[in-house]
């Protein structure tokens, strides 16, 4: 397979450095300092799955120089989208599959209005991963699980075959029946957690320790399933019972990205994760009280770090 990276962070960088290291065709798409670490020393990558390094490796700024491909790994953050894909196309060939690993409901459809339906599937992933240098990839927990779907709901062997690549590289690879389903249930953890957490500042085992907090978690994980019922969105009547057993399972350690990006002082995925919630629960009429208070709590804090305030 011929595959390109296109965002060479946490989530883009460990699931293409596993495709790179098995052997297949892989370029990753960075910049700035990460791209250089990358072509000077390769990619590391640390994790409690086993540490290793692909080197040499195929990194570049400039999709020109890497033609078409099989696939389009898109991972950037959601706030990098509308940057992100309009270089896009210099990837495209015939059969070129595009596949979003984004936090947020909706990247597929940004996509889709640079390049066009077909070549776009859905997809999602859940990992504790981030740069911790450049060159240097953090893997925090056993958590790597990805799920891609047609957007029609059909099976596909496009699908199947990069599902079957990352299988053979230890991830926990789900090839969807119903991939806004599985989409939206991410999203109910994601955005719930990346709220609670980056007001809270603390860990997730923190989090669910204190009663209140735990309560306030919960609740906005409640808004979120109500919201996707209304709109008849197919994810399971006990999402958040059992959202709530795997975070039980869940290294206590973990923290959010968005948590992350805030204490960082840096651009966070608000709008993507509880403005969005904010909005459509106004257009639905569903009542989103928790997320209500999250968005307006850390929207200074965004306009902050877009130098926007």
């Amino acid at each position: 397979m011929k595959i390109a990276i296109l965002g060479t962070g946490g989530v883009g960088g460990y699931f293409g450095a596993l495709l790179a290291r098995a052997g297949h065709d892989v370029t990753f798409i960075a910049r700035g300092p990460n791209l250089q670490a990358i072509m000077d020393q390769g990619l590391r990558v640390k994790s409690p799955h086993g540490d290793f390094v692909v080197h040499p490796t195929n990194a570049t700024d400039s999709p020109e120089e890497i033609g078409a491909v099989d696939y389009v790994i898109v991972a950037v953050k959601h706030y990098q989208l509308s940057e992100a894909i309009v270089i896009i196309p210099p990837l495209l060939g015939e059969g070129t599959t595009v596949v979003p690993l984004l936090n947020g409901i909706d990247a597929h459809e940004h996509i889709i209005k640079v390049v066009g339906p077909q070549p776009v599937v859905g997809g999602y992933c859940s990992l504790v991963s981030m740069i911790e240098a450049p060159g240097i990839i953090r893997h925090e927990t056993q958590l790597h699980k990805l799920e891609l779907g047609e957007l029609d709901g059909t099976k596909t062997e496009r699908v199947e075959d990069l599902i079957q690549a990352w299988k053979s590289c230890g991830v926990e690879a789900i090839h969807s029946d119903d991939i806004f389903a599985a989409i939206w249930t991410k999203f109910l953890f994601i955005s719930s957690f990346g709220g609670v957490s980056s007001l809270c500042r603390v860990t997730l085992g923190e989090i669910i320790e204190v009663p209140q907090t735990r309560e306030l978690f919960i609740q906005a994980m409640e808004e979120v399933k109500q919201l996707a019922d209304k709109q008849g969105i197919g994810i399971a009547a006990d999402i958040v019972q059992t959202t709530m057993a795997f975070v039980e399972s869940v290294e206590p350690s973990a923290t959010s990205s968005m948590q992350r990006d805030v204490a960082a002082g840096r651009p966070f995925e608000l709008e993507a994760f509880n403005g969005t919630i904010v909005r459509l629960g106004r257009v639905h009429g569903v009542q989103t009280p928790v997320h209500d208070a999250i968005y307006g709590f850390l929207l200074p804090a965004l306009n902050r770090a877009q130098g926007s305030s």
